[in-house]
Parts: structure tokens; sequence; C-alpha cells
């Protein structure tokens, strides 16, 4: 049989056997209509039977037959999947471009700190795009919201930023 991954489990949620899970967008309704998954266990696909779905965002599900916290560990980080005969054929997955992809390349200019350094990469997490910058032999993410960015000048590659007091630090 033919799989493909939906999404992921994350960390256990309470002490009654819940679980956190991540769905990614295109699968989202599939998933909810679903009865089971299946989660990749010691190489093979094993079925988990869904007795309740609450929550936005990160998912918490409540399985059958997990009943406490103990039973639930062994299922965190695990890749979820559904049939692919499951999946209707003309779904789109394909994923937006996060906003600011293109910014990769260009160089962060805080108002305060000056120069930063450049954007290695765009992550698009799930509340907001981070730019990793590499910083003082290290990697650091800064968000990329309307918060924080004064003004994108695309002819001179550059961001200028009003980052908050501390967030270079973290």
């Amino acid at each position: 049989m033919e799989y493909t991954q939906i999404g992921f489990t994350r960390k256990t949620h309470g002490i009654a056997g819940e679980i956190k899970i991540v769905i990614e967008e295109p699968y989202e309704d599939i998933f909810l209509e679903a009865d089971r998954i299946f989660l990749e266990i010691k190489g093979a696909k094993q079925p988990f039977f869904i007795e309740s779905i609450r929550g936005a965002g990160d998912l918490i599900v409540k399985f059958e037959d997990i009943k406490v916290r103990e039973e639930a560990l062994p299922l965190q980080s695990k890749p979820v999947f559904l049939p692919a005969a499951e999946i209707p054929e003309d779904l789109d997955t394909s994923m937006p471009e996060p906003e600011h992809a293109g910014l990769t390349g260009y160089l962060v200019v805080d108002r305060t700190a000056g120069e930063i350094g450049l954007i290695a990469e765009v992550l698009d997490m799930p509340r907001q795009e981070m730019a990793v910058i590499p910083y003082n032999g290290r990697e650091v993410l800064i968000p990329l919201n309307e918060q924080f960015i004064q003004k994108i000048d695309h002819a001179a590659r550059r961001v200028l930023m009003d980052l908050p007091e501390g967030l270079l630090g973290l």
C-alpha cells in the first residue's frame, strides 16, 4: 500500500494520552474527516484510530487505546501518513512560497545595532516567516513581520529593521 505523509506528531499534551499533531495545510480537511491515521513505528506503518481532535494550529489528538501520557510518549516526533488512495487526485498540494523568500541574500540593518548580516534563508514557520542570519558565530532567527521591517530596499538589497532590544542575544 502506498502512503502520503500529511504531517507529523509533536509532544504529548496533558496526562490523558493526547498528542499534538501538525498537519500540512492542503491535507487538513482530509485529516479532520479521517477515522484513523498511520504512524511509522520501527519502520512499519501502524494504524491509530482517532477518538477526538481539538485545538487550532497544533491539533490535540486523542487516539483510541492510548489512555495515559506514558503510552503516547513513543508516538512523539513521528511522520503522519494516510493511504495515498484516500487523497483526492485533484488536491492541490503545492505549498505557497513564503512571502519574503526573495529576501535571501539581503543585508539586514537594525536601526540601533547597525548591520546584522546577510539573510541565509527564509523559513516559513507556523505563525510567521523567520530570517536565518549568521551573527557573531551563530545563527539567529529574526521575525519578518511588519512590526520590525521598516523598509525593504530591493535596489540596494537591504532590509532596514527596528528590532526589539535583546532579540539578537537570544
